[in-house]
């Protein structure tokens, strides 16, 4: 039988690698796509099964590349759009260059890595999941330019759930509050402020684990879900119900 792989964008650290563990225990060939070799090597090794490939999703010659070396490992059945970049500031502040580089990595790399995988996805009827964030869902101060990706991406997702119910495939999005990950230590690195201070933003004291995240996720995709389309699921500890 061939082998089922799910392909992840962003796969080689955070969110994505925590996914891509939870999915090889499930005996699936997670495929980590990144731009960062050094990193995917040692991914890989940290996630029995699977395969790196790098991959630049802002570059249509890089995403169909891998994509074809994708193929030669087993069936798409699933794809994580879990690729991306975060910028804080308020907007007076931001440049044209900042606009176009969030957006071509958030919103344009996540619907071109979907859209190329496409046939792939409809042909076995599998399953997309996007990762979004909390403030797609409610707004957050200087996240406008970040916040208008995050929204993009999961306005995208409900009509694409729309566009392929009839082909049996579903898509769905989470949004995720703050995680304790390089992304966010980077994040804190640049613009300051602490966990410790994160934790009293949530109701449940705490900011998530990437598995926590990972494990819904990879709910989504299995059959447990099978009813289960076009959903923005927040995992943010209760963040957007204050």
């Amino acid at each position: 039988m061939e082998k089922e792989i799910v392909i992840i964008s962003g796969g080689t650290s955070g969110i994505g690698l925590a996914t891509a563990k939870i999915i090889a225990s499930e005996g699936k060939c997670p495929i980590l796509l990144g731009r960062d070799e050094v990193r995917g090597e040692q991914a890989m090794k940290m996630v029995p099964g699977s395969r790196y490939i790098s991959c630049d999703v802002t570059s249509e010659n890089s995403l169909q590349s891998a994509i074809k070396k994708a193929t030669t490992y087993g069936k798409i059945t699933g794809v994580v759009a879990s690729a991306g970049q975060y910028i804080e500031g308020l907007l007076e502040g931001s440049t044209d260059e900042d606009m176009e580089n969030i957006f071509a990595v958030n919103v344009y790399g996540t619907i071109r890595l979907i859209r190329d995988i496409l046939p792939y996805i409809e042909k076995n009827k599998g399953s997309i999941v996007v990762v979004s964030s909390d403030v797609a869902l409610q707004g957050n101060t200087q996240c406008s330019l970040y916040g208008a990706t995050k929204g993009a991406v999961t306005a995208f997702a409900k009509s694409l759930a729309i566009e392929l119910a009839t082909d049996g495939v579903r898509v769905n999005t989470v949004c995720p509050g703050d995680v304790d990950t390089p992304l966010l230590d980077e994040q804190i690195k640049k613009y300051g402020g602490t966990k410790k201070e994160m934790n009293d933003w949530y109701p449940l004291s705490r900011i998530a684990k990437p598995e926590e995240i990972g494990e819904v996720i990879a709910f989504l995709l299995s059959s447990k879900a099978s009813f289960i389309t076009g959903a923005a699921i927040p995992v943010d500890g209760g963040l957007t119900d204050w």
